[in-house]
């Protein structure tokens, strides 16, 4: 679908909101949104001060023709998971795991914006077993491999699953996708790209 109105919304405060408010009275903190995100590594790094893992810089897909910068995004006032204003770039949820680090990395981005198909566009089109390629800022690069996608209601998407803790070393990428609601100003379901890091192709891009 086009982009309608005035702003294009990729809206997770359907996807992610509840879940996290719910879990915030529960342990009677919202500081918990931050901790359900992180994983036992990306806590232990904060703790100590420092990051082992360099920020990620470029997200390259070789099935797709892509190539995009890479913004660190957290939260919007409204609880949504903030994404790029254009749709050339995608979004590393930066309150949750890195690429590479033991947990789920996040990476959204747009389907379509005002000029029409986004970066995302094609997202759809991965299967099993395509390679998806992380470059950081000290010009290593990460290579994760698609294990499963799936697309959910944006009401009803696992939300523990694709942002919560996990000892794998993961990577999330999220888009819109299904028909458009033009009362709600957004798409009515949330296709996500399961992948898992693969360590032994891993490659200095850095000439």
């Amino acid at each position: 679908m086009k982009w309608i109105g005035g702003v294009f919304t990729f809206s997770f405060i359907l996807f992610m909101s509840s879940w996290f408010a719910q879990s915030a009275i529960a342990n009677g903190s919202t500081d918990f949104v931050v901790k359900m995100a992180e994983t036992k590594s990306a806590q232990s790094l904060k703790s100590s001060g420092t990051a082992s893992t360099p920020l990620p810089s470029q997200l390259i897909i070789p099935k797709l023709h892509i190539k995009a910068f890479i913004k660190g995004m957290g939260l919007t006032n409204q609880g949504e998971m903030s994404v790029p204003d254009n749709g050339h770039d995608v979004a590393w949820f930066k309150l949750g795991a890195r690429p590479g680090e033991e947990g789920n990395a996040v990476i959204a981005g747009h389907v379509d914006d005002q000029k029409g198909p986004a970066i995302f566009y094609h997202l759809d089109k991965l299967t099993k077993g395509d390679e998806i390629f992380v470059t950081d800022q000290q010009g290593q690069q990460l290579v994760f491999v698609v294990t499963n996608k799936a697309s959910y209601p944006r009401d009803s998407a696992p939300i523990r699953e694709i942002f919560g803790p996990t000892f794998q070393h993961q990577l999330n990428l999220i888009t819109c996708t299904g028909t458009f609601d033009h009362k709600q100003k957004t798409h009515e379901r949330r296709l996500v790209i399961y992948t898992s890091l693969r360590p032994e192709k891993t490659a200095d891009v850095s000439h």
